[in-house]
């Protein structure tokens, strides 16, 4: 049983236990330093499982297996750098919090 819910019907049955694994992995390699929200390492970990489900599973130019693995790929291409930026400005925001505190003494 996987961590996560796959919604691609047709990719869902590739979603295994041992790609989700490397997908996780693989996402923790992507994030870098950046420390990424649960929800944001769900989304990826999902379209990671899928690009590596079609990476696997393709075996023409033309099959639907490819014509995915172009989908998900532009999906992390474009949610990848989303991802980077919500943890700079969560980091920002948590960082300000702390150093923004006006100290009195009584």
């Amino acid at each position: 049983m996987t961590i996560y819910t796959y919604h691609d019907a047709y990719l869902q049955k590739f979603a295994t236990n041992e790609r989700e694994a490397r997908a996780i992995a693989d996402v923790a390699v992507m994030a870098g330093t950046a420390t990424l929200s649960s929800a944001w390492i769900e989304r990826l970990v999902v379209i990671q499982t899928y690009i590596l489900a079609c990476l696997e599973n393709q075996g023409d130019p033309d099959d639907l297996f490819t014509a995915k693995l172009k989908t998900y790929r532009q999906q992390l291409e474009v949610a990848l750098p989303q991802a980077r930026y919500a943890a700079s400005v969560t980091a920002e925001e948590v960082g300000f919090g702390l150093f923004g505190v006006t100290l009195e003494r009584g």
